[in-house]
This record gives structure tokens, C-alpha cells and sequence, in this order.
């Protein structure tokens, strides 16, 4: 008796602690997604051009923060959840980017001046689901 009474408990505040915590992991999807972002800019900039294990690295996040938003699509009518699939989209695009290019030197070159502006969109639309999240409190 005393098992299920705990089942029971179990099973009424699991949900409450997934609500509870969806501000909380999706901040840490958007702060992994910054430093991976970050750290590929950066060695672009300083003349690195990223390996199949840079490209994985830089990947691996985006198919959690994916699998994040999948998880809580029912949270889809919020504004930082909105913002939080506009800031992945964005982030993909820079990832992609890295990815189309690193395998040529010469598409590299090219393509490694345009990943400035896209971090800056990526870290803007971060930011905006950040400030969502703030008001969302």
C-alpha cells in the first residue's frame, strides 16, 4: 500500500517538475549552443578550419536543443519556446555553414568571413529567448 502511495506522489509531481524545469535546461541548451558557437567562430577567425570532430561537436547540441523542443511542444504557444526554435534555427544555419564549407579551402576561405554575421544572429535570437524566459517568470 505504502508503494503505491509513493507511486501515486511520484506520478503527480513528475509533471510539475518537468514544468518547473523547462526554464532551467533550456538555458543550458542556449548557453552550450553559445560556447560551441563561440569557440568555432573563434578558431575560424584565428585561421582553424574545423575537422569531422569539430563539425560533431558543433552538431551534437543542436540535435539535443532538437530533441529538447520536441520534448516540450506542448509548450508551444509560449514565446520563449517560439524563440527558443528561431534561435536554433539560427544556430543550424551557422552550423551548417561550417559544415558545407570545411571539406574546401578555397569555399572555406569564403564562407569563414560570413560566420561573424551569423553568430551575431544566433546570438541575438539567443538573447531574445532569454529576455522571453525573464518575462515568462
Amino acid at each position: 500500500m505504502r508503494v503505491r502511495l509513493l507511486l501515486a506522489v511520484f506520478l503527480l509531481a513528475a509533471p510539475a517538475c518537468l514544468w518547473r524545469s523547462y526554464a532551467e535546461v533550456m538555458r543550458v541548451h542556449l548557453d552550450v549552443l553559445s560556447g560551441t558557437a563561440d569557440k568555432i567562430v573563434l578558431n575560424a577567425q584565428a585561421g582553424q578550419r574545423p575537422s569531422s570532430s569539430d563539425v560533431t561537436e558543433l552538431t551534437y547540441p543542436l540535435q539535443r536543443a532538437r530533441q529538447f523542443a520536441y520534448q516540450y511542444r506542448s509548450y508551444a504557444e509560449r514565446e520563449s519556446y517560439q524563440r527558443f526554435v528561431a534561435a536554433v534555427d539560427r544556430y543550424q544555419a551557422l552550423s551548417d555553414a561550417v559544415d558545407g564549407a570545411r571539406g574546401d579551402e578555397t569555399r572555406w576561405a569564403a564562407e569563414r568571413s560570413q560566420l561573424p554575421a551569423l553568430l551575431d544572429a544566433w546570438r541575438a535570437a539567443a538573447d531574445q529567448t532569454r529576455t522571453a524566459l525573464a518575462r515568462e517568470r
